[in-house]
């Protein structure tokens, strides 16, 4: 092959590399923050797993007090 036929190909990946990449930083961009929302989620749910142990934890103590 010469040279001009080596150009066109390496032309036509670029070009449509770029095709394929078109939108993937706002792709991206929503994945991240779809994963931040589900770490705050399941954080946010842990939390409340916490403070209900500790709440049933009390109410055992205050039970056995009063024995």
């Amino acid at each position: 092959m010469n040279l001009s036929k080596y150009l066109l190909l390496a032309s036509l990946a670029l070009g449509s590399a770029s095709v394929y990449a078109e939108g993937g930083a706002e792709r991206s961009r929503q994945f991240w923050q779809a994963f931040r929302e589900d770490q705050q989620r399941l954080q946010e749910h842990k939390q409340q797993a916490v403070a209900e142990r500790e709440r049933k934890a009390q109410e055992k103590a205050r039970e056995l007090a009063k024995d």
